[in-house]
Parts: C-alpha cells; structure tokens; sequence
C-alpha cells in the first residue's frame, strides 16, 4: 500500500530521494541525471526542508516525491517527480496537496515552483492545485563574447550583492538569490560605468547594469570559462534579452513561474 508522508517521517536517507529522482527524471524534456553529491549540494543551496518535503512509498522504495525548500514565510518546489511504472495513480496530486497542507499549517504565505515550457501535464496539475503563473523566465548559453577587461574588476560578494539590488529591475529566481548562493564559491566583478555581475563555473546567478554596454563587458569578464549559462533571466529585461540574442545566445528553455498565496481558498 503507498503511503504520503514527509521525507523527516519517512526514515529514509537521501540516497533513496536521489534514485527516486534520476527514474523520474530519466524521460524529463531537459536531461537531468545529477551524481549523488551533485544532487545533494543542489538540496543543500535551494534550503531542502525535509518536513516541507512529501514522498510516496511503495515497500519501502520512494516512487513520487515533491522536495520542497523553505525561506521565512515562503516556500519552494526545487523538484516533483513520479518513476515512469508509477504515473497515472494520482500520487503527483496528492503529493501536491499534502505539501500545500503542511504549508497552511505551518503559517507559510505563499509557495513558489517553476514549470518549463511544453511540460503540460505539470502545468495542468499546478494550476489544478491553485498555482498561477507570475512571469515568464528564460535561460541562456552564450559561447565565449570578446572580453574588455579594463572596464571590470574583481570585488567581495557582499559589495557586489548590495549593487545587486541597486541596479537590478528583478528579483532573481528562487536558486538565484542571494540567500541560495552566499554560501557558494562565486567570482563578483564590479563594472566602472555602474554594474555588477555573480557567477561560478560559467553558470551566471546575478546580473544588472546601467547600460547595455556595461552587460556586455560584465558578461564577457564572467566568461572565463569560453561559454556562459544564465538560468532563469526574467523575460521583461528586455536589456539584457535583446543583447543576449545580438550576442548570439541560444535561448534553450522557457519556463513559468508560478505562485499559490496561502491559504487557498478552491
């Protein structure tokens, strides 16, 4: 018989999470197979919150999870999934509803998730749960653009983190903010005509400028790698969207943000 219970309740470790995830996700429309550390720093950055967190369990084996961060009075969905043999039984639904409860109870605001363009039955199922969607998130790769290094130069996170916010004209994306990548290794480069931009490993999390001639230089000094990802860029830049395609950036995923405010009310 499956059981829904919170990840905290269910003894299990996070080995059976991450086995449940890379059967899910095996057919997922982007590939996503993550080794088990990657898989458990990608938790650890996004808040994990096990008692947030549903699974279903069938003889002791996850089946469907959905793992669910938490930040003050917002929640986050970083993940859901049913192993392919499973679907069809409803238990992404309840899974759903049973975080969405835990959620009430615990007095959060509101839950946040992002569904990627073409996955409908997720986007169904969220909407069926109360979810709406609030914006329009794009993401990026952008091969190696020509440097002009002289305009840019090395700072500390937390002065480039408060330049952020100055220049930014969007909250950045829920593993994008400020509190997921504190704790990680960045490379901050403060721009002289007035910009900022956050990144590691080519993976961009942050960036803002007064002018599009800044971004490009503040993206070519991030670019030390010889290409860029930028995850989850809001559609409404039109700044920064409009050089990236200039710049021939392939835009390889659209998603949609959505929210539920708590309590819902059906």
């Amino acid at each position: 018989m499956t059981r829904i219970i919170s990840f905290s309740g269910s003894g299990l470790e996070l080995g059976a999470l991450h086995s449940a995830m890379l059967a899910a996700f095996s057919d997922y429309i982007v590939p996503l197979q993550p080794d088990a550390d990657a898989f458990k720093a990608a938790l650890a950055s996004r808040g994990f919150d096990p008692e947030a967190s549903f699974v279903a369990i069938d003889d002791n084996e996850v089946i469907g999870f959905w793992n669910v961060a938490t930040r003050n009075t917002k929640r986050y969905l970083i993940g859901s999934g049913t192993r392919i043999e499973q679907r069809g039984r409803g238990l992404a639904s309840r899974l759903g509803k049973a975080a969405i409860r835990a959620a009430e109870n615990a007095g959060i605001e509101s839950f946040w998730l992002e569904v990627i363009k073409g996955n409908t039955g997720a986007e169904h199922l969220y909407r069926k749960l109360g979810f709406d969607v609030t914006r329009k998130l794009d993401c990026y790769r952008l091969d190696h653009p020509s440097p002009d290094l002289f305009s840019c130069k090395l700072s500390d996170f937390d002065t480039v983190a408060n330049a952020i916010q100055r220049y930014s004209t969007w909250k950045p994306s829920w593993q994008n903010a400020t509190e997921s990548i504190s704790g990680a290794q960045m490379t901050p480069f403060l721009h002289e005509k007035g910009g900022v931009i956050i990144g590691a490993g080519g993976l961009v999390h942050q960036i803002a400028a007064s002018e599009p001639s800044a971004l490009e230089d503040l993206l070519a000094a991030a670019a030390t790698v010889g290409s860029l990802t930028l995850v989850n860029v809001d559609s409404s830049d039109n700044a920064l969207c409009s050089l990236l395609l200039k710049l021939g950036a392939d835009r390889f995923i659209v998603q949609s943000e959505m929210c539920l405010s708590l309590p819902y009310v059906a």
